[in-house]
């Protein structure tokens, strides 16, 4: 396999430009960026950040005023982000007691607050309970026993939304999936069943608020949040028929799709199935028609529908800007080495794809195809999937007559193309920008090999930039460290 995704067009109209060949992030020179604040950067844009949640407010309510978005915090739990969130009008979904005590840090109330996962702590349900949480979205049937042991023993009354199977399968991958019963997520309708039965016997210390179904992430075909959306009504009205009160609002996960890249044309010279991964054409007009407008029209407007949004909100929001420290020759193509390996983006490790633009040379024509890695002591540290490609040619060397499927092997095993288009002048010290990374990558990044952990910095609507987060330091490998 030899595909490389084109180089360009990567420009954003007010996002991301260009002068003097060097990269601009909402009109602020990346180089400068880097001066200021050293390698590897986090860059988040406000703009874009505000500009995500007003278009999905904007869609949802528009066929459902009473629609509440909760931004899925895992996705970035870092508080400025939180705080323009906040102050744009959402809701958060929170994971954790962590990212429950950020949310609270951040100035979001209990009340405005889900809280998912699959195996909740006492000691967490025990806050979440006491603080007095909007919703806890309700994994499994022991669960729903713990809440009401933490319930009781507060004498206060808990709210749970139960998380229901589907059988929808959504996401390319089965580790995007979490809407079918092979995935570690949600109840049986029969698990619900004896869930509603222990609630409504039960009055003072539990009520069910709502219904939860999440089908998986970067789900690219709108037939699927069709599904979604017409087992959900059905399974409301069942659920209605069982309770003595009417619910609240049903909640529909999230899983939205984003781009990976800048236009559909980056990915015309490689197999089709990496645009079906990484380029999409819903977004949160079609998403408000195909999913929100026939639920609003089936259940009526006093029930409330929850989003959860994650990915789609921050994604293409940030852009890390990382500098190229050393370089080989091999296999007939140069190989550069950057500062920032997947202890910086953890994706990377997984073979997930990040659109690469030289911040230095932004505008050259003339261009080369490389291949990227990162500093760490590890042969996984590298931005192209060379677990799939391993997998692959160890297959055909095992069984030769393989090679007549060698397509559909690369198709199922190798997640991304193995080759970046850069200018032909890419060398030593530029600063390669990746695009999109702002899922994900602050809550996943460690310090392995000693290396530091990247600082991450807003650019605000003034055009102006503020630390969001410290570049760790050598002190900071000895904090959980006891002597």
């Amino acid at each position: 396999m030899s595909q490389v995704v084109a180089l360009h067009p990567w420009k954003r109209a007010e996002h991301l430009t260009s002068e003097n060949n060097k990269l601009l992030i909402d009109g602020v020179q990346a180089e400068s960026l880097i001066a200021q604040y050293g390698s590897p950067l986090y860059v988040y844009s406000e703009t874009r950040l505000r500009e995500n949640a007003l278009d999905i407010l904007c869609n949802f309510r528009r066929e459902h005023a009473n629609t509440r978005v909760c931004f899925a915090s895992k996705a970035c739990a870092n508080l400025a982000v939180l705080k323009v969130f906040k102050d744009c009008g959402l809701a958060v979904e929170v994971n954790s007691g962590g990212e429950f005590y950020k949310a609270c840090v951040a100035g979001y109330k209990p009340a405005d607050m889900v809280f998912n996962g699959v195996a909740k702590q006492r000691g967490e349900l025990r806050e979440v309970i006491a603080a007095g949480i909007g919703a806890i979205n309700v994994d499994s049937l022991s669960e729903v026993q713990r809440i009401l042991e933490v319930a009781t023993e507060l004498k206060q009354q808990a709210r749970l939304t139960l998380r229901i199977i589907p059988e929808i399968q959504g996401g390319a991958a089965a580790g995007w999936q979490t809407g079918t019963s092979s995935s570690k997520f949600g109840m049986t309708s029969l698990e619900q069943a004896a869930a509603i039965e222990l609630i409504v016997q039960h009055p003072d210390a539990l009520k069910m608020v709502g219904v939860h179904a999440h089908i998986g992430t970067q789900v690219n075909d709108i037939a699927i949040y069709e599904a979604e959306a017409q087992f959900l009504i059905d399974y409301v009205r069942h659920v209605c028929e069982m309770l003595p009160y009417p619910l609240e609002h049903v909640n529909l996960g999230g899983g939205f799709p984003k781009n990976y890249s800048s236009a559909q044309e980056n990915f015309s010279r490689v197999a089709a199935h990496y645009g079906e991964n990484y380029r999409t054409s819903i977004d949160f007009a079609q998403l408000s028609r195909h999913l929100i407008k026939p639920i609003a029209a089936a259940l009526g407007e006093q029930i409330e529908i929850i989003v959860e949004p994650g990915r789609s909100m921050v994604s293409d929001t940030a852009i890390l800007l990382s500098r190229i420290e050393a370089r080989k020759q091999r296999q007939n193509n140069p190989v550069y080495y950057l500062d920032a390996g997947y202890s910086v983006l953890f994706d990377i490790y997984h073979g997930w794809y990040f659109h690469m633009v030289n911040a230095s040379r932004a505008d050259d024509v003339q261009t080369k195809n490389c291949r990227m890695a990162g500093p760490l002591c590890d042969s996984s540290d590298t931005y192209y999937d060379i677990e799939g490609e391993g997998a692959v040619s160890s297959l055909l060397a095992a069984e030769p007559a393989l090679n007549a499927h060698r397509s559909v092997l690369e198709k199922v095993l190798v997640n991304q193309p193995n080759l970046r288009e850069l200018p032909a002048d890419t060398g030593m010290g530029d600063i390669i920008a990746l695009l999109d990374v702002g899922a994900y990558a602050l809550e996943n990044m460690t310090e392995y090999c000693g290396r530091q952990a990247a600082a991450a910095v807003m650019v605000d609507l003034q055009q102006g930039s503020r630390l969001i987060r410290r570049r760790a330091q050598y002190e900071d490998l000895l904090n959980y460290d006891v002597d």
